[in-house]
Formats: C-alpha cells, sequence, structure tokens
C-alpha cells in the first residue's frame, strides 16, 4: 500500500448540520459533506491523555494513569475566499452565538492508485473566524479552531 509522507492533497470537508452527539463511522459516512476550498493548513488533533501521577510510601517510583482524554483543538486555515460554500459553514458555526457542533472530515492524500485515503471524523465547537494581519504580499487569511467534543475515529486506506 502506497504511503505519501506529504500533507499535500489532503482535503477537508465539513457538514451543515449540526451535531451534538456522538457518531459512529457509518453515521459519519452517511452524512452530507461539502469540501472547505483553500485550505493552507490543518492542526493538530487526536487522543492526548492527561498524566495523573501519585507518590505512594511503598513504591520506589512515581505511580502514572492516563486520565481524561483532549481530542483536539486543530486550527484549519484557508485563503478567505467569501462565497466558497464549506468556509460559509464554517463562519456559520464560528459564530458566537452558535454552540452546536460541526462535523468535520479529514482526508489525507496517502491512499495511492487503488487504495482508499486515511479519513478521519469527529464533531466540535468552532471558533473564528480570526483574520491574521500581515504584508501587502500576505494573503488574506482566516483562521477557525475547532474544539473536538469526540475523539477522532481514524479510518486507514483499503483495497478498492
Amino acid at each position: 500500500m502506497p504511503n505519501k509522507s506529504t500533507k499535500k492533497g489532503s482535503k477537508v470537508f465539513v457538514c451543515a448540520t449540526a451535531q451534538d452527539t456522538d457518531l459512529i463511522q457509518s453515521a459519519y459516512v452517511a452524512l452530507t459533506w461539502v469540501q472547505v476550498g483553500k485550505v493552507g493548513n490543518i492542526g493538530d488533533f487526536g487522543s492526548d491523555s492527561t498524566m495523573n501521577s501519585y507518590n505512594t510510601l511503598d513504591e520506589p517510583v512515581n505511580q502514572k494513569q492516563k486520565g481524561t482524554a483532549n481530542a483536539g483543538d486543530p486550527t484549519i486555515e484557508v485563503a478567505s475566499v467569501a462565497a466558497d460554500a464549506g468556509q460559509v459553514i464554517l463562519r456559520t458555526f464560528g459564530d458566537p452565538l452558535n454552540q452546536s457542533n460541526m462535523a468535520i472530515k479529514i482526508e489525507r492524500n496517502d491512499g495511492g492508485a487503488g487504495f482508499t485515503n486515511t479519513t478521519f471524523y469527529s464533531r466540535g465547537v468552532v471558533s473564528g473566524p480570526l483574520y491574521p494581519g500581515g504584508g501587502s504580499d500576505d494573503f488574506d487569511l482566516e483562521r477557525f479552531t475547532i474544539g473536538l467534543n469526540q475523539l477522532p475515529i481514524r479510518v486507514n486506506p483499503v483495497a478498492v
């Protein structure tokens, strides 16, 4: 199975219908997805558990356990296009009065000929857009932070 080592060709999709409860893979697949255009950067996401520790009198080593997991707060950066349907959905969910969770799908470009791509599904609240400053040669950008409320579901490439 081919495996590329860059993010080039990866895609971000969003769903315009709020998803306020955890979903399973088949429910995510059944959603209507809209691609977000002109994505330049996808931030970190995944399971990042807190590490809890406790010193006991009978152990020579600090004892550790995993605590709750944080699914991440990826920032999606786009070159601003006012009429891009995916960016419009991000802006709608980013409105401070909108407390609903938006479903997101991130598809890597790593499958190669005869294989599907790695796909991640999750959902979360959206903050943004943030409009970064810059100089005369900089693109007009928008940044949206997705506060994930469900651990991402990873679907690995399979032969088609």
